[in-house]
C-alpha cells in the first residue's frame, strides 16, 4: 500500500482521537460551523464533476473553441486561445453572477463594481494578444448579467446561505482551473464546466436536506 493512503488512514485516526479528546471544547456553534464548511466543499465537488462530465459529452468547450477560430485575428495566433479564456473569466464568474442577483434584488452596487474593475484590468492585458475583437464579449456579458438581474426578483428568495456558498465554492473551483489555462499549466475545458454552476443549487439543496 502506498506510504500516502497509510498517511490519509492514519490521519484519519489521529483526527478521531483527537476529536473525542476535545470533544468538551468544541461547541455545538463551532461544529455546526465546520459540518457546513464541509458540506459546501462536497456539494461544489459533485456539481463539478456531474456539470463537467455533461459539458464534456456536450462539447462545450470545444464548441466555444471554434467560434473564437472564427472571429477575426487581429493580436496573433493565440487570439482565439485568449478569447475563449476572457469569455470564461468574465462570463463565467460567480462574481458577476451573483453581483447581478444581489443588484436587482437588493440594489446592491458593490460586487459588480468590483466586478468591472477586475475585468477592465485584465482586459488591458488580454487585449494585447487579441486587440479589439476582444470587446465583442461584451455582448454575451451583457446580456448574461441583464438576464440574472431580471430574474433576481424570482431566484433569490429562494436561495439559502448554503446554495450560495455551493455555488460561489464551486465557481471558485472553476476559476482555478482557468488559472491553469491563463498561466499555460494546463489547458483543461474549463466552458465543460459550465453545467456544474445550475447543477450547484440543485445538489447543494439536496446535501443540506439530506446529508
Amino acid at each position: 500500500m502506498p506510504s500516502v493512503i497509510l498517511l490519509d488512514v492514519a490521519g484519519v485516526i489521529v483526527g478521531t482521537l483527537a476529536g473525542c479528546a476535545m470533544k468538551k471544547h468544541i461547541s455545538g456553534s463551532l461544529n455546526e460551523s465546520i459540518n457546513l464548511a464541509l458540506s459546501v466543499i462536497s456539494a461544489a465537488v459533485l456539481a463539478l464533476l456531474i456539470g463537467g462530465t455533461i459539458g464534456h459529452i456536450i462539447g462545450i468547450d470545444r464548441r466555444l473553441a471554434n467560434i473564437s477560430k472564427l472571429l477575426p485575428a487581429t493580436g496573433g495566433s493565440e487570439t482565439a486561445q485568449t478569447l475563449l479564456v476572457a469569455f470564461t473569466l468574465y462570463c463565467i464568474s460567480t462574481t458577476g453572477i451573483i453581483g447581478a442577483l444581489t443588484l436587482g434584488f437588493e440594489g446592491d452596487t458593490t460586487v459588480l463594481m468590483t466586478k468591472t474593475i477586475m475585468d477592465c484590468v485584465a482586459s488591458v492585458f488580454f487585449a494585447g494578444s487579441s486587440g479589439w475583437v476582444l470587446s465583442l464579449i461584451s455582448i454575451p456579458l451583457g446580456i448574461m448579467l441583464m438576464i440574472f438581474y431580471g430574474l433576481s426578483e424570482f431566484l433569490m428568495p429562494h436561495l439559502t446561505a448554503e446554495m450560495i456558498g455551493d455555488f460561489s465554492a464551486c465557481g471558485g473551483l472553476i476559476q482555478l482551473l482557468n488559472a491553469l489555462r491563463i498561466a499555460k499549466f494546463k489547458n483543461p475545458p474549463v466552458a465543460d464546466y459550465i453545467p456544474s454552476l445550475v447543477l450547484v443549487f440543485f445538489i447543494s439543496m439536496f446535501w443540506t436536506k439530506y446529508m
